[in-house]
């Protein structure tokens, strides 16, 4: 799938990704703090096909889901990093979202840039042609990313 890098840093932690301000029952409330801690206006600037992507440890320091459902609302399908908490790996599975881990993809990418990204495949084409590799998801986590895919929940 062609898609359009968003960069943020490592040690990238939750209370970033969604701040505790915007937790909500209301969709619409939620997407509003996608990655406000960093970029307080970055939910209106999200566009088709827009991925995350950063470096060590994103979504450390807690376990809430509050992050990986602000970014399925806002329909991000894929975020990059050269390492996830284990909570965030997880809950970005739960729903349908692509985490890929990507060894070296920070220092490869910058703000915008377009990639080609085969989850199931392992690979990541960056413009210039030059190939990361991930090791792909075993077939039942695949089939748990599919089948949660929360589109009835975009609101974008």
């Amino acid at each position: 799938m062609r898609c359009r890098a968003r960069v943020f840093g490592d040690d990238v932690t939750l209370d970033e990704i969604h701040p505790s301000r915007y937790f909500s029952l209301d969709p619409e409330r939620v997407v509003q703090g996608l990655m406000a801690g960093i970029e307080p206006r970055f939910f209106k600037t999200i566009e088709d096909g827009d991925i995350i992507v950063a470096g060590r440890h994103f979504g450390m320091g807690s376990g809430r889901e509050s992050g990986a459902w602000a970014i399925q609302l806002a329909g991000i399908k894929v975020v990059i990093a050269e390492s996830f908490s284990r909570y965030m790996f997880r809950n970005c599975v739960n729903r349908g979202i692509w985490p890929l881990k990507v060894e070296g993809i920070l220092d490869k990418v910058s703000e915008k840039d377009p990639l080609d990204v085969y989850p199931e495949k392992g690979s990541v084409v960056l413009e210039d042609g030059e190939e990361l590799t991930f090791e792909p998801f075993p077939s039942r986590m695949v089939k748990i990313i599919k089948s949660n895919t929360g589109a009835e929940d975009d609101v974008r």
